[in-house]
């Protein structure tokens, strides 16, 4: 099966998450069209013409022979697509579309529910598949070997005016959290608080962080709406307990009190920050319940079934199911939890 994966390189990594799973799904038969430059040479061409730059982009998608093209999120450029049943559109956060933009696109996929009386405002809602959540990589998102002396609590986020209220809160009540995200040095926070923020890092040392921490908070930026953000995946895979501020339809991907613990207000966030890190047994065993079950259903593997279900076969099923299985334990490693 060909399959085209058009996407931006996103920093957050969903589009590179995807494709390495499509290529270790479907081996040797994934392409990935950026919708954003990825070269110096694209880079210039964009900045000279961008207009141009992304139409040629559509020209080439256009021409493309393949068997299913998944698009994360749209563009103005779209516009210019063909219409064809092979095309899968996943839109993640907020998307703003208008009546006509989704003509190209058979089927629709949110990554938020919440936004759906707004999709099915512009679209035929007969194309509109419901909710796929973001997920977990494995071969990534899986625990380091524990600090010697971890610390308390860390989040790890950008500003929002949410998380602002949040991480306000929590410093009130006692709880101070090492912030690490683009609120260093950029927020009134941080010069109230300047020794509770570190610096962004690359995503491919969130597993080193983490492990230097003992408990994981994830405050939702506004923008999420229903269900929940990647971090909620990503840090079950890496197998830190995590405390999460409720959100509508998160009770479908991760069991609250069980597999992690969820806050209505800053207080109720900080009493269960302190009570996991009094209860080192508690917490450990939260934390390996989420990563069993962001493992057994919440992989990006499972979510790439999910989409291609109908054009795969019943056999064809079943072995990319055994594949995942394999997959997945492949990656399991002796350092699987804090």
């Amino acid at each position: 099966m060909k399959i085209v994966l058009v996407a931006k390189p996103w920093k957050g990594g969903l589009a590179q998450y995807v494709f390495d799973a499509l290529q270790d799904l479907f081996s040797g038969q994934a392409q990935w069209m950026t919708t954003y430059p990825d070269s110096l040479a694209d880079y210039l061409a964009y900045r000279l013409d961008k207009r141009k730059w992304l139409g040629e982009r559509v020209a080439r998608i256009n021409a493309t022979d393949y068997d299913i093209a998944l698009f994360i999120n749209h563009i103005p450029a779209f516009r210019k697509l063909r219409s064809d049943r092979k095309h899968i559109l996943w839109l993640t956060d907020a998307p703003t579309l208008s009546v006509g933009d989704c003509v190209p696109f058979e089927r629709i996929y949110l990554s938020d529910a919440g936004y759906a009386e707004d999709l099915l405002k512009v679209i035929d809602p007969a194309r509109y598949q419901g909710e796929l959540a973001f997920a977990c990589h494995p071969k990534v998102h899986r625990p380091a070997p524990a600090a010697d002396n971890p610390q308390g609590c860390c989040f790890i986020g950008n500003k929002d005016s949410q998380r602002d209220v949040w991480l306000n809160g929590l410093i009130a009540s006692g709880v101070r959290p090492l912030v690490y995200g683009n609120y260093f040095l950029r927020t009134r926070l941080f010069w109230q608080h300047p020794q509770l923020f570190r610096p962004a890092f690359a995503n491919s040392k969130m597993g080193e962080v983490y492990a230097c921490h003992r408990v994981s908070l994830n405050i939702h930026a506004q923008v999420v709406r229903h269900g929940t953000n990647m971090r909620s995946f990503e840090c079950a895979a890496y197998g830190i307990p995590q405390v999460v501020d409720y959100r509508d339809g998160l009770a479908q991907y991760f069991e609250p009190g069980t597999q992690m613990l969820v806050s209505h207000t800053p207080a109720q966030m900080g009493e269960r920050v302190k009570y996991l890190l009094a209860h080192p047994d508690a917490a450990v065993s939260i934390a390996q319940r989420a990563r069993t079950r962001a493992l057994t259903e919440h992989t990006y593997y499972h979510r790439l079934l999910t989409i291609l279900a109908d054009w795969l076969s019943p056999a064809a099923n079943t072995a990319s199911r055994q594949l995942v299985t394999t997959l997945i334990a492949h990656q399991e490693t002796p350092h699987d939890f804090l």
